[in-house]
């Protein structure tokens, strides 16, 4: 599964969390950007599970993909699961309430 989706606005939202290029982006910063998207804490809590599966405590940057993925698959009506993300094979692009995407 490509989740690299070569997605300007995908790329925009990882330097927004991870402005150091750390390669991580921590559970703080990614909620704090993912409650941008209007969705409940629960269906948020679901997507952190399916994004970090290992249990790390923070996203790569292919997990936090997964994570903009299931987003835009919530906000669409979709289902929060693994299958949504095999599933869907154009990266949607979620919307965030005062986040823009950067073109650099």
């Amino acid at each position: 599964m490509q989740l690299s989706s070569g997605n300007p606005a995908y790329e925009s939202f990882y330097r927004q969390v991870d402005p150091g290029n750390t390669g991580k982006v921590g559970a703080a910063e990614a909620a704090q950007f993912l409650k941008k998207s209007g969705l409940s804490d629960s269906t948020l809590g679901q997507i952190w599970d399916l994004s970090d599966p290992e249990r790390k405590g923070y996203l790569d940057k292919k997990g936090f993909f997964s994570a903009l993925r299931l987003v835009a698959s919530a906000q669409g009506g979709s289902d929060v699961s693994l299958n949504s993300l095999s599933q869907n094979i154009s990266a949607p692009i979620p919307k965030f309430v005062s986040i823009a995407t950067l073109d650099t």
